[in-house]
């Protein structure tokens, strides 16, 4: 009988009932049973035991691959990602404010990284680049939750934690999402790595498209200029005439020497001077498909022209629901 038979023949073992008469010795029925029971009992009691420390030992096993632990690596020995998610900005009052705390508390949060997948003995950043850099500076260890993770695996990873930050401007995330157009990955990806819908991914597409990448890295991350303003910005870089303007503003040591969106707007303002052209003459349609809202777009404004004839008193409506569209907007983040 092998192992198994004789683990399973015990287990499944019933107490005798009847003890030898001539055997003064032998336990009484109610005894044997007793004794039976307590060995199975102790035996499946074992068993359970072993089967939890073999669960346990799995669970750990799958943390430490997953990477719940916390290291502390040498930040030399980490990498930026293959993908950008931020612009530079050496006017970056977050990131002085995050120094001054990692100086004062310590690193609280952790970065996540992963084994480079190319050099023995580095890691790879997925998020936590400001955390990394402040590690640098200050010259201490950083905190890092190690993970092996797909190139797919670490650009969502990657976007969804600034995604749910909220810390990356506009301009940024558009950057990003072509980034990771360029380095061959599909629009799902973009859409997952950033938790937007496939409409506002193409917003983001379009914009990043349309710039020049030596405009979007001079003017850097813009925090409070919002798509309108880069979609009308765009279209100011596109006009034939400004191609000299902009190179001379770029290469501006005072425009260097502003503040992010300062840059944005100075660059705006100058190359909206000269002409005020309209950049697109857009409509708005009623549900019978007929154009009541004409809407020219121009470098310094918006101008909506309502046609009286269909709808006699539609723009004096919205005349006077301005302030609630307003409000409207702002709630919902409306950007500047």
């Amino acid at each position: 009988m092998n192992r198994k038979d004789t683990l399973r023949s015990f287990l499944s073992a019933q107490p005798e009932t009847e003890a030898e008469p001539d055997n003064p010795e032998s336990p009484t029925g109610s005894e044997q049973q007793h004794t039976g029971s307590g060995a199975v009992k102790a035996m499946g009691d074992t068993l359970r035991k072993l089967t939890a420390d073999a669960e346990i030992g799995r669970v750990l096993k799958d943390q430490l691959t997953e990477g719940v632990r916390v290291l502390e690596l040498e930040p030399r020995s980490i990498e930026r990602s293959f993908i950008s998610d931020r612009l530079s900005d050496s006017d970056d009052s977050d990131f002085d404010a995050l120094l001054q705390s990692v100086k004062a508390n310590g690193q609280l949060v952790p970065i996540l990284v992963r084994p480079h997948p190319e050099k023995e003995g580095l890691f790879q950043v997925a998020y936590g680049h400001r955390r990394l850099r402040a590690a640098e500076l200050l010259q201490i260890q950083v905190k890092a939750v190690v993970r092996y993770l797909s190139d797919l695996e670490m650009v969502v990873a990657q976007g969804k934690e600034n995604s749910e930050r909220r810390d990356l401007s506009f301009i940024e995330r558009a950057a990003f999402a072509i980034h990771l157009e360029e380095r061959g990955f599909e629009r799902t990806v973009v859409m997952a790595a950033l938790s937007i819908d496939k409409a506002e991914a193409a917003k983001l597409l379009g914009v990043a498209r349309a710039l020049p990448v030596e405009v979007i890295l001079a003017i850097g991350p813009a925090p409070r200029i919002g798509r309108p303003r880069w979609v009308a910005l765009a279209r100011l870089v596109a006009i034939p005439e400004n191609e000299k303007k902009l190179k001379g503003i770029l290469a501006s040591d005072s425009f260097k020497s502003l503040s992010s969106d300062r840059r944005f707007e100075t660059l705006f303002a100058t190359l909206a001077t000269q002409k005020d052209t309209v950049l697109s003459n857009e409509h708005w349609s009623n549900p019978q498909g007929r154009r009541v809202v004409t809407i020219q777009k121009r470098p310094s404004r918006t101008t909506f022209i309502f046609n009286e004839v269909l709808e006699p008193t539609f723009g004096e409506y919205v005349a006077e629901n301005l302030g609630a569209l307003y409000t409207q907007f702002k709630s919902r983040g409306g950007e500047g």
